[in-house]
């Protein structure tokens, strides 16, 4: 099976989000991070926190979910602005 990269995210908290609503939706997928204790930090900084990687037959599927969760997300932060 081959596997397409979805988006890469900078943060744990984005990462779970998304791997939560990915295999809500059954799609076939995995994440991969770049926290490494041994060089602290190092490629966090230059490749972001994580890549999460999905099966070409689901990357429709996928890019779908990735844009509702995009638009609630911007959504979201629009109110934050009166607080």
């Amino acid at each position: 099976m081959t596997y397409t990269k979805l988006r890469t995210v900078q943060n744990r908290f984005e990462a779970e989000l998304l791997s939560e609503a990915l295999a809500h939706t059954g799609v076939d997928f995995y994440l991969r991070t770049f926290e490494d204790t041994a060089y602290d930090g190092l490629f966090v900084a230059q490749e972001g926190w994580g890549v999460i990687w999905v099966a070409t037959a689901d990357l429709q599927i996928a890019q779908d979910i990735l844009q509702d969760f995009d638009e609630a997300y911007r959504h979201g932060s629009e109110g934050e602005e009166d607080l």
